[in-house]
């Protein structure tokens, strides 16, 4: 009796054990610079990515790190095949996933056209809704956007690539996203499309802070890693207290 009540333990935390042995399957943006991307050699790069290769090396956990387009990154997730993926903590996303203390905190403030006529009138907005008044553009899946702007007049897009063409091409548009993450891109285009750097340094940017959002990793409440985040936070606090995580900031700012 006892070895069969043994048996059945043992079947029930089996795979348990066994699951926390398989690597911490994490689905990111590949379109995210400076915090996750590929750079010029293809390979994975960006303080988001640096931070959690580190920790996750701290913590003696296995990671499978992989860069996808931000809309499959989400599907990924969502249809419970990563564990996790890092962005801003919404209230949906927290629906189904539970979140670390923040990784970064991100300061949006607006950037626009140079030809824009406004251009004075919109370095003086200082809150959102002041915006309102202006023409904005944004891309499907930018879950902030979506949840912060909905009564706001928003040309929304397919993704960021194509946000940041419009805005250097067209006078009219306002764009909500941090200076160092947008002048990384612009940086990087001009780098891979020489001819575009005339209308590329005609956006100019914001420097009235209208929000600040926390990027934090999220994990699926149904995962086998749900429990890591604990660990991760503690993690994270250690490398800010060495000064480790200002290292690895510092390298990416221009």
């Amino acid at each position: 009796m006892k070895y069969l009540i043994y048996i059945v333990l043992l079947t029930l935390i089996t795979p348990t054990v066994l699951a926390t042995d398989e690597p911490f399957y994490l689905a990111d943006d590949q379109d995210f610079p400076p915090y996750a991307y590929r750079n010029d050699d293809g390979k994975k790069a960006g303080i988001v990515y640096d931070l959690l290769s580190t920790a996750f090396t701290m913590m003696d956990q296995d990671i499978k790190y992989e860069l996808y387009p931000w809309k499959r990154a989400q599907k990924i997730v969502s249809a419970g095949i990563a564990d996790a993926l890092v962005t801003v903590p919404t209230k949906e996303r927290l629906s189904f996933l539970v979140a670390s203390e923040p990784i970064i905190i991100i300061n949006f403030t607006a950037h626009y056209n140079n030809d824009n006529p406004k251009q004075d009138q919109i370095l003086a907005v200082k809150t959102i809704e002041e915006l309102k008044k202006f023409q904005l553009i944004d891309f499907h899946g930018d879950g902030w956007a979506e949840a912060n702007l909905k009564n706001h007049n928003v040309l929304w897009t397919h993704n960021y690539n194509t946000v940041i063409k419009m805005l250097a091409l067209n006078k009219e548009y306002i764009f909500l996203d941090d200076k160092l993450s947008i002048q990384t891109y612009i940086k990087k285009q001009i780098n891979d499309v020489p001819k575009l750097e005339k209308n590329l340094l005609k956006i100019k940017h914001g420097q009235n802070i209208l929000f600040t959002v926390p990027i934090s990793l999220l994990i699926r409440k149904d995962s086998n890693h749900s429990g890591l985040i604990k660990k991760f936070n503690e993690t994270l606090q250690t490398l800010k207290e060495s000064g480790e995580y200002q290292k690895i900031i510092n390298k990416y700012i221009l």
